[in-house]
């Protein structure tokens, strides 16, 4: 193994400076893709030992869908970045008169919305996520269960953060209909990455004594 990409030590860094921006939305995209990353591995184990074969197929779909997800994730990461520098930049428009308010407040709308648009992208590739490292828990290599089941808990964690994250850029956006669906929707993605995250606990309970 070669010593760590320098891209990583440079986002951890980039989230731990005193900065609002990259911060917890881009946190939870390459948790993310940490979790996909973890399935892509399971599944390419999975494929490489003969006693699986049965499952090969399904793995060699898993590890190519992990790997479109893995990068995904990590293109998320850096979109949630600069959806928050529009915000930031929103905010800092003068307001000094009524003009210069509404279109103040007009950026400042479009940038949450697109906020909240990147999170629900973000969640429904949480959702695949979690679903395959399900699947590779269940069906995958046996010696792997830890590795497979933590890219399904990250999936978790990560979803739950997008998800208030969805209501937090929508709470005072100014086509209610609108937000409500995508209130719903998100509501619905949650719902079934902690399904999966209930299959994977259930599934460890199970086989780790």
């Amino acid at each position: 193994m070669t010593d760590p990409d320098s891209s990583l030590t440079a986002w951890l860094s980039a989230i731990a400076s005193p900065a609002p921006s990259p911060a917890g939305g881009s946190a939870a995209a390459i948790a993310g893709a940490l979790g996909a990353a973890l399935v892509e591995m399971v599944a390419g184990l999975t494929g490489s030992r003969e006693r699986y074969a049965e499952v090969h197929a399904e793995a060699a779909r898993a590890a190519a869908s992990a790997a479109r997800l893995r990068g995904r994730l990590a293109a998320l990461a850096v979109r949630d970045a600069e959806t928050f520098a529009g915000f930031t930049a929103a905010l800092a428009m003068p307001k000094g008169t009524p003009d210069q308010k509404a279109a103040r407040l007009a950026a400042r709308d479009d940038a949450l919305r697109d906020g909240a648009m990147v999170q629900l992208e973000l969640l429904e590739a949480l959702a695949e996520t979690a679903d395959l490292a399900a699947a590779m828990v269940e069906r995958g290599l046996a010696g792997a269960l830890g590795d497979a089941a933590t890219g399904a808990l990250l999936a978790a964690a990560a979803a739950r953060s997008a998800s208030w994250a969805v209501r937090s850029n929508l709470e005072g956006a100014s086509d209610r209909s609108a937000a409500a669906g995508q209130l719903a929707r998100t509501a619905e993605i949650l719902g079934r990455v902690e399904a999966a995250e209930r299959r994977v606990l259930e599934l460890l309970r199970e086989r780790v004594p």
